[in-house]
């Protein structure tokens, strides 16, 4: 639980369609950390910028993403890593200040969801 940063470990079409093998976020670079329903983080998203899964989230929703994302109510681009799932699934958002992305969606277990919230708080 006392890790500074956030590893994502990409695999298989996901590495190949997102053109990268892994994303590290800088927890020192998130301004915020929460917990938030899939159905209303997907409804916002417009576009898909590269990686895998549909565009526009609110015609296609519970569909996988992974990859850039654009949309509505976020002033850059988004990194989604999440699978197909239902709109009551939650995911973990981490805002970040500065970086290649201004926001991050996860798929994550309460244990890890717990301790990136706390370490974002602590700072």
């Amino acid at each position: 639980c006392a890790s500074e940063d956030v590893r994502i470990a990409l695999r298989g079409r996901d590495r190949l369609f997102t053109w990268r093998r892994s994303l590290v976020v800088d927890l020192a670079t998130v301004r915020s950390a929460f917990i938030e329903d899939r159905g209303a983080l997907e409804a916002d998203i417009d576009h898909r910028a590269v990686g895998f899964g549909t565009h526009n989230g609110g015609k296609r929703p519970g569909r996988r993403r992974v990859g850039a994302m654009l949309g509505r109510g976020v002033p850059g681009r988004q990194f989604w890593a999440v699978s197909a799932g239902a709109p009551t699934v939650r995911l973990l958002v981490l805002e970040s200040e500065s970086g290649p992305f201004a926001r991050v969606v996860l798929e994550a277990g309460a244990d890890g969801e717990s301790c990136v919230i706390a370490a974002v708080s602590a700072s």
